[in-house]
């Protein structure tokens, strides 16, 4: 029994590309910007652990301390700047601040965030902090908050995405007027924080 399938029927099109987008956006983000992210965390790890052992190796050096100065200082500029990007602590409420203003500024509705386990590197100088993640947006504020979360001052990465349609928003929004602010989106994901794994933290 043959389907009647008209590509010219604006339902169709639309069903089309309410499946077709999320492919697209899911295929994009892991590609562009979660590949990259976890081979810049390998290589900031790794030069992280290069430069505490240069400031000890400095440091214990039998060179003058006045011969030390600048390179020390040196040193320590660059590890402070990693520090940043790799802390050794993680501190949760500023976490909470950081996503609140991408939340602002993006134009999604944050509706979900609880932490849910903290893993180990398996011998790699970092550890894994895991928050689920759920906010409603339109496709536009959904790739506008994962490029911002991505762009903090923080190695930062989401897996297990899950997107499905908000059908009762996406009404909501046509008789309210919120256009501007969609939430025909509601998004499902596990974001993990990464921290220093410092000899002799638990």
């Amino acid at each position: 029994m043959a389907l009647d399938f008209d590509l010219q029927d604006p339902g169709t099109q639309k069903t089309i590309a309410a499946f077709l987008v999320p492919i697209v956006l899911l295929y994009a983000f892991f590609h562009f910007m979660v590949k990259p992210r976890v081979n810049d965390l390998e290589m900031k790890e790794k030069e992280v652990a290069t430069l505490r052992h240069q400031v000890e190796v400095t440091q214990n050096g039998l060179r003058r301390p006045a011969e030390l100065k600048g390179e020390i200082a040196e040193l320590q500029e660059k590890y402070d700047e990693l520090e940043t990007l790799l802390p050794e602590q993680e501190n949760v409420s500023e976490l909470l601040n950081q996503l609140s203003a991408v939340e602002h500024q993006s134009k999604v509705y944050l509706v979900g965030f609880n932490a849910i386990e903290t893993v180990d590197g398996n011998g790699k100088p970092y550890r894994a902090n895991k928050y689920k993640v759920v906010f409603e947006s339109g496709f536009h504020q959904f790739a506008e908050f994962m490029s911002e979360i991505i762009s903090l001052p923080r190695i930062m990465s989401f897996s297990n995405l899950r997107i499905t349609m908000n059908y009762d928003a996406a009404m909501q929004e046509e008789n309210e007027g919120l256009a501007d602010q969609p939430r025909h989106l509601r998004v499902e994901c596990v974001m993990t924080s990464y921290v220093f794994n410092t000899p002799g933290s638990e």
